[in-house]
């Protein structure tokens, strides 16, 4: 019955698709509004009392989405119905993920569920609350809103002419939604007040007084090329800060150069090392001509001591000091100590990266337009197949909802160059540490960070970096198994030269003692092992092995500590490519990591370095030349034999000093 149920509402659904189709062929549906009723003598729930309701509205037709929160809350609405998350920003319902949470007459709520009801478009119904803020409850879930900066927008488009305004966010659907309200304020206006609307869409509008509204995701070259009289850029501080900074660099002179140009900034805080905070810190300090403001929570009508109690308790100490009141140095018991982070943040000034074409392979550069390579190192120039090693590590999104609404998280590939370390290091190594894997530095030099494309585009740009840029002998890859973990090693592994000696394996369960061990299996399992790989990571960063030198490696690493629950994360913040270096550690858990730089120290040329790192580990070495022929002549064929029987395993057990667990 209820399959049944569901088959008529999608006949009725798409009858009345294709009715309103045919209705409206021959109408301008570029406004939300079809037709408007006045309404009297009703009120509706908001976050601020009961207020009246003005007007019943039928909006043209929209997809329709259902969610559903964790306290069996739910609402069916159109795609661009606006709800509020946690720091009462808007958001459009097509861009919610499960996991996010949003504001209800309960207090904050989880999003558990996400439906496309129908791809098919119908008309909708939404109403006018006659209040400032304009929002309202709709099934206990807190909608709609306008903002200051929208109403200034609306104004300075209406009583200026030929001025140029942009707003610029860390997404696109940001700066779309704060268009649309714009627009919404706009069209409300009384006829005498607006201008004539030349042309009007999604990302803009033009005016016939020459005004002109437009909007871009922030990127490097952003706005450049137009003469913009009002910058608004928001969420700043959440801005990746290589595009931020080369963004402001490019922007900021034209724009302070002009006497009536102005520049509105906003965001909430994202720690301290990012431009936003530099800038607010100057303002705060009068060391700059921006005009500091805060909104405190406590300034929002509703947002009480008892509000506070339950959203610190429901979303946690951390963030509530970031979010809501605004603290840019959060406390937590970081990971790594000052001193530590004071060295990275020194190699990551001593570095840019930079975008460059991957010339050895036919791979679409819109698909790794995300990857970026450290400004001394080429990845067209600088391999060498007999002289290099390199690892890479992999750190995949969770899933993404059965909508294909990608998760927030980023899908990383961090790449590191394995050499052996000075001369000065190795004589530096104590006699426990004579180990194989303690001889050589592990070296960022690239980094593949994206968090729009799955972890398909993500396999197939580390195939193109592995298998055509590098070579499949001299790779060695650390990936985790998560949720994706094996749709990415199902498209990586598509290649004709990939095996097995590629990804590190592991046991994907725990070996019980006094049984047969498990088949280990490629890539590994996160278990409850989290905190003694982020204690590993911090040992080898503290001996100069493993070596982060990318920008957004350091802030992460700068806001990832221990949190009162006990557990090592980000503080509201990313903590995916620091799991991609601490999870380099898992490499020091297996025995084939020993046995490949044991093979790679073999075939590197004869130096000093190479002569110590083989003394300390009581290895043969020979720094005389000898020639195939010579060494024929010296040793039999059968003893050579003897010696090439002997497989990697075995090798590997006799070797002393190679005991692992870091």
């Amino acid at each position: 019955m209820k399959h049944l149920f569901k088959i008529v509402r999608k006949i009725i659904i798409f009858l009345i698709y294709r009715i309103e189709k045919w209705e409206y062929k021959n109408k301008n549906l570029h406004n939300k509004i079809i037709e408007s009723i006045p309404l009297e003598n009703l009120e509706i729930k908001t976050d601020n009392g009961f207020k009246p309701i003005t007007y019943l509205h039928k909006t043209k037709p929209f997809k329709i989405y259902e969610i559903k929160l964790e306290n069996d809350y739910f609402i069916q609405a159109a795609d661009k119905h606006i709800v509020f998350d946690y720091v009462m920003n808007p958001i459009f319902i097509e861009n919610l993920k499960i996991g996010n949470f949003i504001q209800t007459d309960n207090r904050l709520q989880k999003v558990v569920s996400i439906k496309k009801i129908s791809n098919n478009p119908l008309s909708m119904f939404d109403v006018t609350v006659d209040s400032e803020d304009h929002r309202f409850y709709t099934n206990g879930i807190l909608s709609h809103n306008t903002t200051t900066i929208v109403a200034y927008f609306a104004w300075y488009l209406c009583f200026h002419t030929d001025r140029n305004l942009a707003i610029l966010a860390n997404k696109f659907a940001t700066t779309t939604e704060i268009v649309s309200k714009v627009m919404n304020v706009f069209k409300g206006l009384p006829f005498f007040l607006k201008p004539g609307i030349v042309n009007a869409g999604a990302t803009g509008m033009r005016l016939d007084n020459g005004c002109m509204l437009t909007s871009q995701a922030t990127t490097k070259t952003a706005v450049l090329g137009f003469a913009i009289h009002v910058l608004y850029i928001d969420e700043f501080a959440h801005i990746q800060q290589r595009t931020a900074r080369e963004f402001w660099r490019a922007v900021y002179p034209t724009l302070s150069a002009s006497d009536i140009s102005q520049c509105i900034v906003s965001s909430t805080p994202y720690g301290q090392d990012n431009l936003f905070f530099e800038i607010w810190d100057k303002s705060v300090k009068g060391k700059n001509s921006f005009v500091n403001k805060i909104v405190n929570y406590y300034e929002v009508p509703g947002h009480n001591d008892e509000w506070a109690e339950n959203m610190r308790r429901d979303f946690g100490e951390d963030e509530f000091a970031q979010e809501f009141e605004l603290k840019f140095d959060i406390k937590t018991n970081n990971l790594l100590t000052g001193s530590q982070l004071k060295w990275l943040k020194r190699l990551k000034e001593l570095y840019s990266y930079e975008f460059k074409e991957l010339e050895k392979t036919d791979l679409d550069s819109e698909l790794y337009e995300n990857l970026y390579w450290r400004s001394d190192f080429d990845p067209n120039k600088d391999i060498d197949n007999k002289l290099d090693r390199y690892i890479i590590s992999i750190d995949i999104a969770e899933g993404k909802d059965p909508e294909e609404k990608k998760d927030s998280d980023y899908n990383i590939a961090s790449i590191h160059k394995v050499s052996l370390k000075s001369l000065a290091k190795l004589r530096t190594l104590r006699r426990d540490e004579h180990k194989i894997e303690n001889m050589f530095r592990i070296e960022q030099v690239g980094l593949y960070r994206d968090n729009e494309k799955d972890e398909e585009i993500l396999a197939k740009v580390c195939r193109a970096i592995v298998f055509d840029q590098f070579h499949e002998d001299i790779v060695k890859m650390v990936v985790e198994m998560n949720f994706n973990g094996k749709a990415y090693l199902k498209e990586f592994s598509n290649h004709d030269k990939f095996h097995d000696g590629l990804v590190m394996r592991s046991y994907h369960t725990a070996p019980v003692p006094g049984e047969k061990p498990p088949r280990k299996k490629a890539g590994f399992k996160v278990r409850s092992d989290k905190e003694y790989f982020s204690k590993l990571g911090k040992r080898l960063i503290d001996k100069k092995t493993i070596i982060p030198t990318e920008e957004e490696t350091y802030f992460e690493f700068n806001a990832f500590g221990r949190t009162k629950e006990g557990k090592f994360r980000g503080i509201a913040r990313h903590d995916d490519t620091v799991m991609a270096e601490l999870n380099i550690g898992r490499l020091y858990q297996e025995p084939e990591y020993g046995d490949w730089l044991y093979d790679f120290l073999d075939e590197l040329p004869n130096s000093e370095k190479k002569k110590l790192a083989m003394e300390i580990l009581k290895e043969p070495y020979d720094d005389s030349e000898v020639s195939d022929e010579m060494f024929k002549t010296l040793h039999e064929e059968e003893n050579i034999n003897k010696i090439f029987d002997i497989n990697s395993e075995q090798r590997f057990k006799y070797r002393p000093g190679t005991t692992f667990g870091g």
